[in-house]
């Protein structure tokens, strides 16, 4: 019985652990969705009181600097969020004999 009990806690453990990494992932994408939306929301600002082909150019030039700046950022991210999450996953697998094994964590 305690050895159920034990088993059932570090299942938990480890599924807490990978929702975890799953939500803070999830916010760090909401908290990029934010952020590209202000980004647009400003350039849009700034587009409608230029005054000239030049301004509105370098506008655009900017915001397209900035904008890669930022896609090579979410690139990096994705790599480093899918390796966290399958990290996670595999450890929490792990820890588990599959069905019609001995019933025991591998842990033990």
């Amino acid at each position: 019985m305690a050895e159920g009990r034990q088993r059932l806690e570090e299942f938990a453990d480890v599924q807490s652990q990978f929702w975890d990494r799953l939500q803070s992932s999830n916010r760090k994408w909401m908290d990029r969705l934010q952020d590209e939306a202000s980004m647009a929301a400003d350039l849009a600002s700034k587009l409608t009181s230029a005054k000239s082909l030049t301004e509105t150019a370098g506008l655009f030039q900017n915001w397209t600097v900035k904008h890669m700046e930022m896609a090579t950022e979410d690139a990096r991210r994705a790599i480093s969020d899918t390796q966290d999450i399958l990290a996670a996953g595999a450890r929490f697998w792990a820890n588990f004999t599959p069905v019609g094994g001995n019933g025991k964590s591998r842990t033990h």
